[in-house]
């Protein structure tokens, strides 16, 4: 039935209602469509537009979505009751609809519950899990019973007292040779698992980590993951030994539905310890078995995952507050006439980094996603880049999701004071990228995860040992950029190269000769914060780089190129005026050259982009029902909008609140 849907795109430049919103559509100097399947269509692009526009015509056809208030008037329980008939419908779509592609699966599931898919941690990382670290006769077995969801799992991982650091998780598994299983504790208060989502009410299992102690709790194994029933299959009710619930509403109404768990002497079978990477056998001797590194895999996976929301996060944003900067007025000019907020100089400083931003960043998870998935087709070559990936997924993930944070609250802000109403989208889309900065792994620890892999290629290069060096850090062994003003887009590639070569030298350097009167723990904390600023000069090369591909992919869409070439100066050099402190240092560029392209060449592109900013986010193609913003739907009637969804308070039912009532009549208890 997918395949009978059309792949137009959802609207067209006469849905507009809103006089300015049309004229800013007819100022375009390309076309819309042709920008948006340059960028996003193909099946091998990850967000593959033409099958997503079938899926969310299929996904928003559905009658269920008329039969309830817009979430924020829902009470936590009405919101939470909706949110899973909805992720139980979405799973009978699917099957209706014979959606059997995994990824279509998933865009089909988050569109169908408003992206609120309260099974979203079972289908995005149990499954992969069970997939990756199960045996093979584990997978017979419980894939099945995944896949249709009659086990529904979240991973359980962080604990109260112990989140990124691992190693430190204090649930313990226990075996018991006499009963072949695993006694499972977590003994201490600290040990409680603590923020997995859909743990609170949701889920019947959970995917656990904890110590291993085998053959007896004398023998510590290290950590791993098992596979623990929690909830009984037919009542839902909590299993002996389990103290299960959720631990807040956090930001009112998000699903989350985040949970604390607690264990007391729960056996589970020895054969629930996924055993792909390490097994027990019946007398309990522990055995490894399989490339550990394997982990490392399924970690990326999740961060590669984290960054396609923040990524969809960002272009929900930058289109809202453009639209909406599009058809606002405020201020008077010398005409006597009110003043578009998108005329601004002020307004387009806040907004045009922050579109440029989000092309950089798209561009780059593409490119990202799909050397991932090319890799993962020869597990040989997956295991030789593995280190590479593992350092650019944790150093998108560090540098994105913080960057993320602040845009959308730049967005929000541009949007005055109905960019503050739940009704924008603003504020909702803020929050959630807002836990995205914590979620699987602090920013800056993963930041100095991939600054290890960067002294690690720093001491390949200065020992001539780069035959397996990775394309992403090639440029550590090129010659530094030798001009002296940046001429093309190859410069600026080069100058951003050249900076990073020489901050991670600098720092190897310094820490290798601080290595003969200090250890590696003192030398590694003493010098973090500098560890941090090159994983992010090294991600910032990356993106540039990326970007500067994507713009020399676009020569037959004249148009086009020439408004992504604008794109790529605009992030570049605004990236290089917020680390100008660098490019001076080390004679990169002069404090007048970078004044220059700070006062000149960015407003110059600001003006040169300004006709292009509403097709710029119309090219991303979201439908208003992904969007559910007053402020950024596409035709424009922002205002209509706003009365309507206040209308729709349940507040207004009463045309004088009950306490009133009571205060008039005198009726009101007194403290």
């Amino acid at each position: 039935m997918v395949e009978h849907c059309h792949t137009k795109p959802h609207y067209q430049i006469n849905d507009t209602k809103n006089i300015h919103l049309l004229t800013e559509r007819q100022s375009a100097t390309f076309d819309v469509e042709e920008l948006t399947q340059f960028m996003f269509s193909g099946s091998e692009n990850p967000f593959d537009i033409n099958t997503r526009r079938k899926l969310i015509r299929l996904a928003i056809a559905h009658p269920i979505h008329s039969t309830h208030l817009p979430f924020e008037y829902l009470t936590a329980d009405e919101h939470y009751s909706i949110c899973i008939r909805k992720s139980l419908l979405a799973i009978q779509e699917a099957n209706r609809l014979n959606i059997t592609n995994q990824k279509h699966r998933a865009w089909f599931f988050d569109i169908f519950a408003n992206y609120y898919f309260a099974f979203y941690i079972h289908t995005s990382m149990c499954l992969y899990a069970l997939e990756n670290i199960a045996s093979e006769e584990q997978k017979q077995k419980f894939l099945p019973l995944a896949q249709s969801f009659h086990i529904i799992a979240t991973y359980a991982q962080t604990e109260l007292g112990h989140g990124t650091d691992i190693r430190r998780l204090e649930t313990e598994a226990v075996f018991d040779r006499t009963t072949d299983s695993f006694i499972i504790n977590t003994p201490k208060l600290t040990s409680t698992k603590f923020w997995p989502g859909s743990l609170g009410r949701t889920v019947n299992h959970v995917l656990l980590m904890a110590q291993l102690y085998t053959p007896d709790r004398d023998h510590p194994c290290g950590l791993q993951m098992f596979l623990v029933q929690i909830r009984d299959f037919k009542t839902h009710e909590p299993l002996p030994g389990v103290e299960v619930g959720e631990i807040s509403t956090r930001f009112a109404h998000i699903l989350g539905d985040n949970g604390y768990l607690r264990l007391n002497n729960v056996r589970i079978p020895r054969t629930q310890m996924l055993m792909r990477l390490a097994q027990v056998d019946e007398q309990g001797n522990f055995h490894r078995g399989g490339d550990a590194r394997l982990l490392y895999g399924t970690m990326v996976h999740e961060r590669i995952r984290l960054i396609n929301s923040f990524l969809i996060a960002l272009t929900q944003a930058i289109t809202i507050a453009i639209r909406y900067s599009a058809i606002r007025f405020q201020g008077q000019n010398p005409n006597g006439n009110e003043t578009k907020i998108l005329d601004y100089p002020l307004q387009q400083e806040k907004l045009i980094p922050c579109l440029s931003t989000t092309y950089a960043f798209l561009i780059t998870f593409i490119k990202l996603d799909t050397y991932f998935n090319q890799l993962k087709m020869n597990e040989k070559n997956y295991l030789k880049q593995l280190p590479e990936l593992h350092a650019l997924s944790a150093g998108f993930k560090g540098y994105a999701s913080s960057v993320t944070e602040r845009l959308a609250q730049i967005c929000r802000i541009s949007c005055g004071g109905h960019g503050f109403l739940v009704a924008s989208g603003l504020v909702g889309i803020r929050n959630a990228v807002d836990g995205g900065c914590s979620a699987e792994g602090d920013n800056v620890v993963l930041l100095q995860q991939t600054a290890r892999y960067l002294l690690k290629v720093m001491q390949q290069v200065e020992e001539n040992n780069t035959k397996n060096i990775g394309s992403s850090v090639a440029y550590l062994q090129m010659p530094l950029w030798s001009s002296t003003t940046c001429m093309n887009l190859n410069d600026y590639c080069r100058l951003f190269e050249s900076r990073s070569q020489l901050l991670i030298k600098e720092i190897y350097t310094k820490m290798l000769e601080s290595s003969s009167s200090s250890s590696p723990y003192d030398i590694f904390i003493n010098n973090s914060i500098q560890l941090v600023h090159i994983a992010k000069a090294h991600m910032e090369t990356f993106f540039i780089r990326a970007f500067y591909e994507q713009v020399g992919r676009a020569p037959q869409h004249s148009t086009i190129a020439l408004a992504l070439e604008q794109l790529f100066y605009v992030f570049t050099i605004h990236t290089l005026c917020n680390q100008s402190t660098d490019f001076i240092r080390l004679k990169l560029l002069s404090a007048d050259q970078i004044y220059e392209l700070e006062t000149h060449t960015l407003p110059d592109m600001y003006a040169r982009l300004r006709p292009n900013l509403v097709a710029l986010v119309d090219a991303f193609d979201l439908h208003d029902f992904e969007l559910n913003s007053c402020l950024g739907r596409y035709d424009g009637q922002v205002y209509e909008a706003l009365m309507e969804r206040a209308r729709l308070n349940p507040s207004n039912r009463h045309r004088v609140h009950p306490v009133w009532l009571s205060v008039k009549q005198g009726t009101l208890s007194k403290l």
